[in-house]
């Protein structure tokens, strides 16, 4: 990816709120994916999009205010938000006004860095994301296998809902979910849980799930038995 990490964070004053930055993790993690699925530009590890209150600035007059900092190839935006009215707004409201805050910001600094890629980039994850109606939810492995004879679409998702991240497993036939099974579970913000799995296949008589060896419960195996195809 050319683009290696996008993430939202909030501060008010000399503290970080840590609650928020972990509940938009996820559309974050949409930011970054749409963004790599246009962008073809210069390489920018990490973009920081900063949320900060107007107690922020003031305690730290050196921060530069609704300013993209570029340096290193890392981009930060540090922009200004007001928690209470943003707290009045509901989940997908905040999510909203994140989307359409965020984006702008990314537009101004590509400005800044003269970063035409990165314009077009925003421009297409923007209108895609709203088209997405900001789901973040995605299949991190995804493929096809032949049950009974049957096409089957294998997905592992990775799923993000206010309480945090989960995983599971779907089977799909012609569009239409066969089986599904939850796998795991954790908190917002755990980027190495969006690399845990790496594949899935068929051994025998069961359906495994592959990936990284320090995971305890991988590989995972599921009797064929149990998807009752």
């Amino acid at each position: 990816m050319k683009i290696g990490r996008t993430l939202f964070w909030f501060r008010d004053g000399s503290e970080r709120i840590q609650h928020l930055s972990g509940q938009f993790f996820g559309l974050g993690t949409l930011l970054n994916r749409l963004l790599n699925e246009k962008y073809n530009g210069k390489k920018i590890p990490f973009i920081n999009l900063e949320f900060n209150t107007e107690k922020t600035y003031e305690l730290f007059p050196v921060i530069p205010k609704n300013t993209p900092y570029y340096s290193g190839g890392d981009l930060q935006y540090y922009g200004l938000f007001d928690q209470d009215e943003f707290m009045k707004l509901s989940w997908s409201g905040q999510s909203v006004f994140l989307w359409e805050r965020g984006c702008q910001y990314l537009k101004d600094s590509a400005q800044l860095m003269k970063n035409k890629d990165l314009t077009e980039a925003v421009d297409y994850a923007y209108h895609k994301g709203l088209a997405m109606e900001l789901n973040p939810d995605f299949r991190v492995v995804d493929t096809e296998i032949v049950l009974s004879g049957q096409k089957i679409r294998a997905s592992v998702w990775i799923v993000f809902k206010e309480e945090g991240m989960y995983s599971k497993l779907t089977l799909e036939q012609d569009g239409t979910v066969i089986f599904e099974k939850n796998i795991d579970q954790t908190a917002h913000g755990i980027e190495f849980f969006l690399e845990i799995y790496k594949s899935i296949n068929l051994e025998g008589e069961n359906m495994v799930i592959k990936g990284r060896k320090d995971v305890e419960y991988l590989p995972l195996k599921i009797s064929l038995a149990e998807l009752r195809i």
